[in-house]
């Protein structure tokens, strides 16, 4: 005869860098790192692009991430495919260059994702990184 699996016990907690609660709950398969971390679901969201910034902003999958007026951004390759529906930009073609690029290369891009308003207690740790170019 085959148990029946006992659900684990919910937990919640006060997130450590915000004033909303976190809970140890499957939240998009990340309940128990938030739970390790004693952070809420839009702080592990954060911390994620945080991570991003502190990996160079590129990923080896082609992605970059923009920051751009305290807005965070995460560009598609081709490859990759479209971005998920929620946050996506369209099919426009977004022209961009990096602040830190000394030449002023403008980049483009049609595959957009909109991640966010990066909150105030993360701007300090994710200054902006790119500005969007002007259409010629």
């Amino acid at each position: 005869m085959r148990r029946a699996r006992v659900p684990e016990r919910c937990e919640v907690f006060q997130c450590k860098l915000c004033p909303n609660k976190g809970t140890n709950r499957q939240i998009r398969g990340v309940g128990a790192r938030m739970a390790a971390y004693r952070v809420c679901s839009s702080c592990d969201f954060w911390l994620m692009c945080l991570g991003y910034a502190m990996l160079g902003d590129h990923d080896p999958d082609g992605r970059r991430a923009l920051r751009i007026g305290g807005i965070h951004y995460l560009t598609w390759t081709d490859e990759q495919g479209f971005p998920p529906e929620i946050g996506y930009v369209g099919n426009g073609e977004h022209r961009y260059f990096l602040l830190n690029d000394p030449t002023g290369t403008v980049h483009v891009t049609r595959r957009l994702w909109l991640m966010g308003t990066i909150p105030e207690a993360f701007r300090d740790r994710m200054p902006d990184n790119a500005a969007f170019a002007p259409t010629t």
